[in-house]
């Protein structure tokens, strides 16, 4: 990374803008699904960032937003229903206002969209390349 994209992270970091992150891709399977099962539910804001080279904590974070706890509940159940195997935790779904679930490999994360803006995680990991789904509407 050149001294120039330094300096404009470190802008947008001072500013609080959107960090500028290479794209990928190219996903596996169950990313894919998994991102047809927020879609099926109509999550907002879709992002799958790929941080396998900046952190260990997992492959993928996958982060959605609902405009309801109603909503987020909503796509939450979607989510466990259909993955095929059991996340190693669950967090947040008796609130539904932020619910994280640990599928080890991959985290998912749907906020309702205030919680979304207030906790800002895209930007823990400024380094990851990032996939932004469209969303259907």
């Amino acid at each position: 990374m050149n001294s120039t994209t330094l300096e404009k992270i470190e802008s947008n970091i001072e500013s609080n803008k959107i960090i500028l992150r290479e794209k990928f891709k190219r996903t596996n399977k169950e990313i894919r699904a998994v991102i047809n099962y927020l879609s099926d539910k109509n999550a907002k804001n879709i992002i799958v960032l790929d941080i396998r080279k900046v952190s260990q904590l997992a492959d993928f974070i996958i982060i959605a937003s609902g405009t309801s706890d109603r909503q987020v509940s909503a796509i939450a159940d979607n989510v466990l229903t259909s993955v095929k195997r059991k996340p190693a935790a669950i967090d947040g779904i008796d609130t539904s206002r932020w619910v994280a679930m640990d599928y080890g490999d991959m985290i998912i994360h749907i906020f309702l969209e205030s919680y979304r803006s207030f906790y800002n995680l895209e930007n823990l990991w400024p380094d990851a390349k990032e996939l932004i789904v469209e969303d259907k509407n």
